[in-house]
């Protein structure tokens, strides 16, 4: 059952995506327009740029958590041997370093590894960078009584390390940054006996802090302005570039999609054909330019009428449009094809060459299918919406033919020596 509802939720969010687009690539586009120097997007944007760069970051983020384990866990190799701590300061040395600073890290490195896509995880990362960069203040406060030394660039060396591969958006990360920077300069100058070439070792820390600084928001801009680039490139290509509904290709892909999701979970649907009657009349009596804003001006009321989670509509080609609802029963399924026809007649698109009606009408052919099963192909259905739109257009036009999915018809087209 639960796998069940995990596959339903997978499906209506796919179509929801793809359903949403026209709107999505609208924003995307005033996005670039605007900017984003501040390195904000607008709300529903900036969610799906977090969401996404979690999803990429994963990797990142545990290789430099990993990579920070095994430099503190090495530390206690090199102490005594290149840094000059003396026995006496290596015991409290690496009780911080190893048993405090390493489980921060080790925990922090368990986050990702579960839970990696969260977006808790970008502050996880910061707190473990801040933890970390406190812990190294505080070793080199413990080394300084001992007049061991400690080289402070570590301390911008794990700032560069973070921005390189933490993947942290920069409101995040530069405030922390730029606290632990202050606490550092007033750690070494007014906490510990620094000397002459102690300070030399801070400008260095200091300008490796900068340099990570400059990174973090020119990475960053790069990929948000990636990001914008390659949604609308994906967007652009799944979309009618005139109405905006999903082009052809896309638009089998997502019926695909309802199709197996309505089999699987036996929920009835119906798939409508819909035409727009005598456009050939239209387009040479108001000319193309008007045509193309007729068919928009169709699309719009089309993409109103199928905004459910498990709803589809897309243009199938010319004037030709498709739609797929998930309906109880069949008189549902017609109250919304009846609905639908009614809206674009109301919209009021004049057509004076028009036989039908003085303004731009649809008929529509509705295949309505009952308990959907695996047998049941969707060009079958395809095929018995496009005979009902047939009807239609013979019945005179601007109406609505509904007809239920016929098996019988499909098994006999399967097996004609069984039919005869």
């Amino acid at each position: 059952m639960r796998s069940s509802r995990v596959d339903a939720l997978a499906d209506a969010r796919e179509i929801e995506q793809a359903q949403s687009a026209p709107a999505l690539i609208g924003l995307i586009r005033k996005q670039l327009v605007r900017g984003f120097a501040w390195l904000r997007f607008a709300s529903e944007l900036e969610q799906a740029f977090r969401a996404d760069n979690d999803r990429a970051a994963r990797i990142n983020r545990i290789a430099l958590l990993v990579i920070a384990t095994l430099v503190l866990l090495l530390s206690p190799l090199f102490d005594m041997a290149y840094f000059g701590v003396p026995a006496s300061a290596a015991f409290w040395s690496r009780l911080l370093l190893v048993g405090v600073l390493v489980p921060v890290t080790l925990a922090a490195l368990v986050w990702c590894l579960r839970r990696g896509e969260s977006r808790a995880t970008e502050f996880i990362i910061t707190g473990q960078f801040a933890i970390v960069t406190v812990g190294l203040l505080a070793n080199h406060v413990i080394l300084n009584r001992y007049s061991a030394d400690f080289p402070i660039e570590f301390v911008g060396v794990g700032y560069v390390a973070v921005v390189a591969l933490g993947r942290v958006r920069s409101w995040v990360i530069l405030p922390v940054g730029t606290a632990l920077s202050v606490l550092t300069c007033v750690t070494v100058a007014g906490i510990v006996n620094a000397s002459p070439a102690e300070y030399y070792h801070l400008a260095a820390a200091g300008v490796l802090a900068l340099f990570a600084t400059y990174l973090q928001y020119a990475s960053e801009y790069v990929l948000r302005r990636s990001w914008l680039d390659r949604q609308l490139l994906q967007l652009v290509a799944r979309h009618d570039g005139l109405t905006g509904l999903l082009n052809r290709h896309a638009l089998e892909s997502a019926l695909a999609t309802a199709h197996a999701h309505a089999v699987r979970e036996r929920n009835d649907y119906s798939l409508a054909m819909i035409d727009i009657d005598k456009f050939g009349s239209y387009n040479n009596r108001y000319g193309h330019p008007a045509g193309d804003e007729a068919l928009r001006r169709v699309a719009e009321v089309i993409e109103t009428h199928a905004r459910r989670p498990l709803d589809v509509c897309g243009r199938y080609g010319g004037e030709e449009f498709v739609t797929f609802w998930i309906e109880g029963r069949p008189n549902e399924a017609e109250e919304h094809a009846e609905a639908l026809r009614a809206a674009v007649e109301v919209a009021a698109i004049t057509h004076e060459t028009s036989d039908v009606a003085p303004v731009v009408t649809i008929s529509i052919g509705l295949c309505h299918v009952e308990q959907p099963q695996e047998r049941d192909s969707l060009s079958a259905v395809f095929a018995s919406a496009d005979a009902l739109l047939y009807d239609a257009k013979a019945a005179g036009r601007n109406c609505v033919k509904v007809g239920l999915f016929d098996r019988s018809e499909t098994r006999d087209e399967e097996n004609p020596e069984a039919a005869g």
